[in-house]
C-alpha cells in the first residue's frame, strides 16, 4: 500500500514538474512575442517609469546611493539655460529688398505737390527660388601668332577636375552625394525628380558610377582619418546590416554588415563607415575584419559584447569597454513586456535592477555632464559614487542567478551581465571612457535611415563608396561645416594635391572654406 502511494506521489511530482516547465516555456515565449510586437508596432523608447509604491532598497543598507550633491571635488558652478524655441537666423541667408511703389495716381497730393517717400511698411518673407540646372559649355582659348610662327599655338589649360571625363560639374557631383547621404534619397528617386522638374535625364547607373569613381579619389582622406582613430587610445565601434546583391561567392540573401568606427582626439573626431566586404577568402570573418581594420590600435575600445571583437580583445594592448545601454536594455525589455497592459503589477527582478542600479547610475553621469567635470574629476566622482553601485549590483546578480532559469529572459539577462562584467567596469578606470556606446549608435542612425530608403547596394564597390561618402560628410557635419560647401571645396582642391600635407589640409578639422 505504501509502495503504491509512493509511486503515486512520485508520478504527481513528475507531472507537476512538467507542468511548471510548460508554464515557464509559455511565459518565455509570451514575453518573446510581446517584445517582437513592440519592435514592430510599439514605442522604441527605453524609458523606465517606476510606478510601484515607495519602499526600502532591496540592496543592503550599507550601499545606499549617497547624495551626489555633497562631494569633495572642486565645486564647479553651472547654470542650466531654459530651452527656448529656436528661431531661424535670417542674417545667414542672402538678402534683397523688394520695393512695392504706390500707384501713380496716389503720388500727387490734392494741392498739386508731389508726395515724398517718408518710410516703408515692412514685412519679411522667406523665398525659395527653384533649383536651376544649366548646361555650361567650357570654351578654352587657343591663340596663335598671326604670322604663323612655329610653336606659337597655345591652348588655355583645362580647369582641374576630380573626374576629368565626367560630364557633371563639381557642384552637381556634390549635390548627388549629399542627396544620397543626408537627404536619404535613392538614386532612382533623384533620377525621376530631375527628369520631372528639369526635363533632363541622368540615368541612375551613371550617378552610381560617379559616386564610386569619386570614392576612389577620396580614399586618401579616408586613410588619414583612419590614422587618427588608430593613433588615439579611445575608440568606438558598432555594426549595422547592409545588403549587397552581387558579391562574388555570396548569395544575395546573405546578411552583410557595415561598421561605424569612431575615434580620434577631441579636436579631430572621426566617424568612419566601412563595409565588411568578402574581397578576401571566404574564411574572412567579422572578427578578422575588426582585427584588420583596427590593426595598430592601442587603448580602450567601446563596443557591445558581440563576439566580433573577441579576437582583437586577445591583444594585450586593447581593452574592451562594454556598453551599459545594452545590458540595461535586456532588463527594460523584460519589465516592459511583463507589465504591458496591466495596471498594477508587483515589481519583478528586472524592475529592481532598473530602479536600484541604472536609474541612479545614469543620474550620476548626467550630473557630471551638467557640471562639466574634467576627465580626472569624472574618474574620482565615479570611484566615489558609481563603483559602490556596481559592486553591490554584482553581488545581487550573483545571489539571484541560481534563483532564475538559465533559459528564461531574466536568467539570460543576469548571466549576460555577469559573463561580461569585466568589460562593464572598464569605464571606472578612465574619465574619458563613456558609460555606453550610444553616441556611436546615434552616428549609425543616418546610415540606417538611408539604408531603409535605398534598401541595398548592388555591388561591393557601391557599398564601399557609401561608407566613404558617409564618413566624410558626417564627419564634416560634426565639425560644424556645411557639407555641400565642404564637398565642393575638396572636389576643387583634390586634383591639385601632390603631398600628404596637401591632403591633410582638406580634412574636416583643417580645411578653410
Amino acid at each position: 500500500m505504501h509502495k503504491k502511494e509512493a509511486e503515486k506521489d512520485a508520478k504527481i511530482s513528475q507531472l507537476e514538474a512538467k507542468l511548471q516547465h510548460a508554464i515557464d516555456e509559455y511565459e518565455t515565449l509570451r514575453q518573446s512575442f510581446l517584445q517582437a510586437q513592440r519592435q514592430d508596432f510599439g514605442k522604441k523608447s527605453e524609458r523606465f517609469v517606476d510606478d510601484s509604491p515607495q519602499h526600502l532598497s532591496l540592496f543592503s543598507a550599507d550601499t545606499d546611493i549617497p547624495n551626489i550633491e555633497a562631494h569633495d571635488l572642486e565645486p564647479i558652478t553651472y547654470t542650466r539655460c531654459k530651452k527656448k524655441s529656436k528661431q531661424p537666423d535670417l542674417s545667414l541667408l542672402p538678402q534683397r529688398d523688394e520695393i512695392m511703389p504706390v500707384i501713380e495716381a496716389e503720388k500727387t497730393c490734392a494741392c498739386g505737390e508731389a508726395k515724398a517717400v517718408i518710410r516703408y511698411e515692412t514685412k519679411t518673407v522667406l523665398n525659395y527660388p527653384p533649383a536651376i540646372f544649366e548646361v555650361v559649355t567650357q570654351k578654352r582659348e587657343i591663340v596663335a601668332c598671326r604670322k604663323g610662327c612655329s610653336g606659337s599655338l597655345v591652348t588655355a589649360p583645362s580647369p582641374p577636375q576630380i573626374l576629368p571625363k565626367c560630364g557633371a560639374s563639381h557642384s552637381f557631383l556634390a549635390h548627388i552625394a549629399i542627396s544620397k547621404v543626408l537627404d536619404r534619397q535613392p538614386l532612382y528617386h533623384l533620377e525621376q525628380k530631375i527628369e520631372r522638374e528639369h526635363h533632363w535625364r541622368i540615368p541612375r547607373h551613371t550617378m552610381a558610377r560617379w559616386m564610386i569613381q569619386l570614392s576612389d579619389e577620396l580614399q586618401p582622406l579616408i586613410n588619414l582619418m583612419k590614422d587618427e582613430i588608430i593613433g588615439y587610445d579611445i575608440g568606438y565601434i558598432d555594426a549595422t546590416s547592409l545588403q549587397v546583391l552581387q558579391e562574388p561567392g555570396r548569395h544575395p540573401e546573405t546578411k552583410s554588415y557595415a561598421y561605424c568606427i569612431r575615434g580620434g582626439p577631441p579636436d579631430k573626431e572621426v566617424s568612419l563607415y566601412e563595409y565588411n566586404g568578402y574581397y578576401r577568402p571566404h574564411i574572412y570573418t567579422h572578427r578578422d575584419f575588426v582585427t584588420d581594420t583596427l590593426a595598430g590600435f592601442k587603448g580602450v575600445l567601446h563596443c557591445d559584447a558581440a563576439p566580433t571583437c573577441n579576437e582583437i580583445a586577445e591583444q594585450e594592448t586593447v581593452t574592451l569597454s562594454y556598453c551599459h545601454a545594452h545590458a540595461r536594455r535586456k532588463f527594460e525589455e523584460i519589465e516592459t513586456a511583463r507589465t504591458k497592459g496591466k495596471k498594477k503589477v508587483k515589481p519583478g527582478l528586472a524592475a529592481t535592477v532598473l530602479r536600484e542600479v541604472y536609474r541612479p547610475f545614469y543620474a550620476i553621469e548626467k550630473k557630471m555632464t551638467e557640471q562639466g567635470l574634467s576627465a580626472p574629476d569624472k574618474q574620482s566622482y565615479r570611484d566615489t559614487y558609481s563603483r559602490p553601485i556596481l559592486e553591490t549590483c554584482q553581488s545581487w546578480l550573483i545571489e539571484h542567478k541560481p534563483l532564475t532559469l538559465p533559459h528564461s529572459r531574466i536568467g539570460k539577462a543576469i548571466r549576460y551581465a555577469l559573463r561580461h562584467w569585466a568589460g562593464f567596469v572598464v569605464f571606472l578606470s578612465d574619465g574619458r571612457v563613456e558609460i555606453d556606446n550610444n553616441a556611436t549608435e546615434r552616428d549609425s542612425k543616418p546610415f540606417v535611415m538611408g539604408r531603409k530608403n535605398f534598401l541595398f547596394a548592388c555591388i561591393q564597390a557601391g557599398a564601399d563608396s557609401l561608407g566613404i561618402h558617409f564618413s566624410l560628410i558626417l564627419t564634416a557635419k560634426h565639425h560644424g561645416l556645411n557639407p555641400v560647401q565642404y564637398y565642393e571645396a575638396i572636389f576643387n582642391r583634390l586634383p591639385l594635391c601632390r603631398s600628404i600635407e596637401d591632403y591633410e589640409a582638406l580634412l574636416p578639422w583643417a580645411i578653410s572654406l
